[in-house]
């Protein structure tokens, strides 16, 4: 598991799986409550995967992880990238 490196959200959890599975993404959660994947390369309005959740994260919140994932996608898919070549 690594640390996404281009940003981070107060009370999420963000990272990449080593060696994951394509299309890009990377995992956020909010402990107890919630975990997504986000397909970064998509559309903002397809990124979002729903893992599971007892809670459903709020719109805001999705808002927020889509329009950084938008803002940041050039870093993203270089980690993505490195975690892909070891």
């Amino acid at each position: 598991m690594a640390t996404v490196r281009a940003f981070q959200l107060a009370g999420v959890k963000i990272w990449f799986w080593s060696h994951d599975h394509e299309p890009p993404h990377f995992h956020a959660m909010r402990s107890g409550e919630w975990e997504v994947k986000v397909h970064f390369l998509f559309e903002p309005a397809e990124m979002i995967e729903t893992v599971w959740a007892e809670k459903k994260p709020s719109g805001k919140m999705l808002k927020s992880l889509t329009s950084l994932a938008e803002q940041h996608r050039v870093a993203l898919f270089e980690q993505w990238e490195e975690l892909h070549q070891e």
